[in-house]
């Protein structure tokens, strides 16, 4: 229960205060709120009989849901005349809360009251306590394991003022909660079976609820009381932080389970973290920028010499990129002849570098072409850096940011993929240009120039990405059709249940054939798209509302005008307004045993809907954290999927997903591997740690720990 309702605390059956701008229901139509009852008490009920059921039979059995001394055999017995009229009681009273225009509910809070004339503070006995208890050990579970629920719900409750508290809401569990334990002290008291009843309702949400909810939340999104745009889930960001280099880091020494000899094939090919042990020996501090070359020196070949670096035994992660040899360095000498005697700090500077890109490898899996094109770039790197130091102790230094993108490109490409791919060449060419710009101006390099290679390199590699999801446009012509084709229909529903309108089924496939046309010009047409589809909408609810055509052409006419400037061309501007025009018609004559179209039917029908990729284990629809990270994932983003063993990774970018449809489409950068995922598969392949994000942030930086950093 949110703070705010725990002020004042009492039992007082009153009606609760509100102020002025909160709708409730009222905000509906009463299609709309007609069509949630007959959606969603169905179900609600189906899933309480359950759960009565479960608590029958454990009364039955001599067992309570809590600590308590009471009878549970003379319970079930009394229960068993009572059920049917708990569940029909339920039922009524949910139906009429959906149904109701009046605003707030009408009951008691489980041990919270907001009373007229009660502005004090009541002494709650220990039936009220617990009962506030249970209500708070609901809410927490809903907003620990239900997230993705809880985050609809509470939005649905929060547009358009519908409620103060989102928990007074008729689709909320808290609310629920409430009508149940009303109904089981009306026939068995306020009393111990009352309490042992609502632990067990309790128990029975948290384990089995997720599947009614999952319905829920679609009844309420399909009814349209979720207009706004959603912010991202902060589950999204999780997923984020959770793909750090330094995560992967700090994987390696927490892990105590792992068998410090793996085979390297394991470490090298996908996800898998080194797991040896830290050893005592760790890298000394690091040195100022202007201290003196030896003590650099020695620096760096203490952090060649530390566990960090030093391979596993056998394994040849970094070979390609240099010798992966933790062999003693030659001591510290300058030359006394020597102009800068930072130049002496080269070969150890060089070694330290090769250590760090030995590592990086180590830790996951690089095509062979990039370790190389990584590998030639070392001395001249290491030239670069021996000019400022400030690369190993300023996070922000532009070179060293410029490696860690360059890095974090170079994993998008699957360590099997062949070089000579159109578009894997073309991303191993900006890493080339870029390595040959460091090559070129090494003896020269500062801060300023190391910029312009950092912003020359990013400007490229998004100009890339754009040209190579602009080539993807074939790959996804198939889900943006059956996206704008379930938009339609729902679009369509949404209007029908606003307006009230029991449309033709003729009418409505002549709207989808329409709303389909303009969904897709939408897609790529920018404001005109966005203005047609305004004028769209309101043709339809005209036609919804049985206007006349003096009414509806005028609209018709400027639909026109839009559709020209989107650039629909004029044999497809003489199909839009046909078929609108087709749908008036329909509407206006239709004769009264025409087919009528139903809103809720997809609902009524519904399964869970799986794609192709999907685990084919997942038999029902999970309410969980994972569900709440896939919902937030981003076009563009970048992930490793791999099977059950954590081997054969593959890496693919979200390429497009459908809000309406659910559904995900992922595509490695070659083009050969690709994967179809539903949301639940993808919450799915996340909760089985299939799936993981490829990291954003610098390997540098979670490998050289600077002083203060």
């Amino acid at each position: 229960m949110p703070a705010d309702q725990d002020t004042l605390l009492g039992s007082s059956r009153q009606p609760l205060k509100a102020s002025g701008k909160w709708t409730g229901m009222a905000g509906l139509s009463i299609v709309q709120r007609e069509q949630l009852a007959e959606m969603v008490v169905p179900r609600v009920i189906e899933h309480l009989e359950r759960c009565l059921a479960t608590a029958r039979d454990e009364w039955e059995a001599g067992r309570t849901w809590g600590n308590v001394t009471g009878n549970p055999l003379l319970w079930a017995n009394d229960f068993r005349m009572f059920e049917k009229r708990v569940t029909r009681d339920f039922q009524d009273a949910l139906m009429e809360d959906f149904r109701s225009h009046d605003y707030p509910p009408q009951y008691e809070f489980s041990g919270v009251a907001f009373a007229d004339q009660d502005d004090g503070l009541s002494i709650l006995d220990d039936y009220q306590s617990t009962r506030r208890s249970l209500r708070h050990k609901l809410e927490g579970s809903m907003r620990e394991n239900n997230r993705y629920s809880h985050y609809v719900f509470t939005q649905a409750a929060r547009e358009k003022n519908r409620f103060e508290h989102p928990n007074w809401a008729p689709w909320s569990p808290l609310h629920w909660y409430e009508r149940l334990i009303e109904i089981g002290e009306l026939y068995f008291g306020k009393t111990e079976m009352t309490l042992d009843l609502m632990r067990s309702y309790l128990d029975c949400m948290q384990k089995t609820a997720a599947p009614t909810l999952a319905f829920v939340v679609e009844a309420i999104e399909h009814c349209g009381l979720i207009t706004e745009t959603p912010a991202a889930p902060e589950s999204s960001e999780t997923l984020r932080r959770n793909a750090s280099w330094k995560r992967l880091a700090g994987a390696r020494d927490t892990d105590a389970s792992a068998e410090p000899d793996a085979d390297p094939a394991t470490t090298t090919s996908g996800w898998r973290p080194s797991t040896r042990k830290a050893e005592a020996d760790e890298p000394a501090r690091m040195p100022d920028t202007e201290a003196d070359p030896a003590q650099w020196a020695a620096w760096a070949s203490n952090m060649v010499q530390s566990p960090v670096f030093r391979p596993v035994e056998g394994h040849g992660g970094g070979q390609a990129a240099g010798s992966g040899n933790a062999a003693p360095m030659t001591a510290f000498v300058m030359p006394s002849d020597q102009p800068d005697p930072r130049a002496s700090l080269m070969p150890f500077i060089h070694d330290l570098l090769q250590g760090l890109f030995d590592h990086i490898f180590r830790e996951v899996g690089f095509n062979p072409a990039v370790r190389a094109e990584i590998g030639e770039m070392q001395y001249p790197l290491a030239t670069a850096v021996i000019r400022d130091l400030g690369f190993f102790r300023d996070r922000s230094h532009p070179l060293r940011l410029w490696i860690g993108s360059l890095i974090n490109v170079a994993i998008r490409i699957n360590p099997e993929s062949e070089p000579d791919g159109e578009d894997v060449e073309r991303y191993l060419g900006c890493i080339r240009h870029s390595i040959e710009y460091l090559r070129n101006e090494a003896d020269r390099l500062d801060r300023d120039s190391a910029e312009v290679l950092m912003n020359q390199f990013l400007e490229s590699v998004e100009n890339e990405d754009a040209l190579w999801h602009a080539r993807q446009t074939t790959q996804i012509d198939l889900p943006n059709a059956e996206e704008w084709a379930e938009q339609a229909r729902r679009n369509l529903a949404l209007a029908a249940l606003e307006t009230g309108a029991d449309l033709p089924e003729t009418t409505a496939e002549e709207i989808f054939q329409s709303w389909e046309t303009v969904l897709a010009v939408e897609h790529d047409a920018g404001e005109a798209g966005e203005a047609l589809h305004r004028v769209l909408r309101q043709v339809v609810r005209h036609i919804c509302n049985m206007a006349t055509a003096a009414e509806v052409n005028p609209l018709v006419a400027e639909a026109k005008e839009h559709a020209r400037a989107a650039g629909l061309g004029d044999d497809r501007i003489r199909d839009l307004v046909q078929h609108l025009g087709k749908a008036h018609l329909y509407r206006l004559r239709a004769p009264e045993d025409a087919e009528r179209f139903d809103p809720r039917a997809r609902l009524q029908t519904r399964e869970s809907v799986r794609y192709e990729d999907d685990d084919p284990t997942l038999e029902q629809d999970r309410d969980d954290d994972h569900v709440f990270a896939a919902i937030g994932l981003d076009i563009g983003d970048w992930f490793e999927f791999c099977d059950d063993a954590g081997e054969n990774p593959r890496r693919l970018a979200l390429i497009w997903r459908g809000d309406t449809t659910r559904r995900f489409f992922f595509l490695s950068l070659d083009g050969v591997h690709a994967r179809r995922h539903s949301l639940q598969g993808v919450a799915q392949e996340l909760r089985q740690g299939r799936m993981r994000a490829l990291p954003e942030d610098n390997p540098l930086d979670a490998i050289i720990e600077a002083p203060g950093g």
